[in-house]
């Protein structure tokens, strides 16, 4: 999901725990507090649903091995 290039333009991806220190300190900045890794799931889905994305597609982007997800994007459908 997120990558930085170096100076010589080779992508490398970003781990999570990395990510996550970088777009906190970002929000933290701005005081608007902190994010989990988790949020950007639901908003991935939630995004994928108003984009008329097949839930069956959704729950395999997510890596939901459950019905869980369902959750998440009801409010989205109504």
């Amino acid at each position: 999901l997120f990558s930085w290039t170096d100076d010589k333009s080779n992508i490398h991806p970003m781990v999570k725990q990395t990510a996550m220190k970088f777009i906190n300190d970002i929000l933290t900045g701005w005081g608007w507090g902190t994010s989990f890794g988790h949020s950007f799931r639901i908003g991935g889905a939630s995004y994928f649903v108003i984009q008329k994305v097949d839930p069956e597609i959704i729950r395999i982007a997510g890596r939901w091995k459950s019905l869980a997800y369902e959750t998440y994007i009801r409010a989205f459908e109504q």
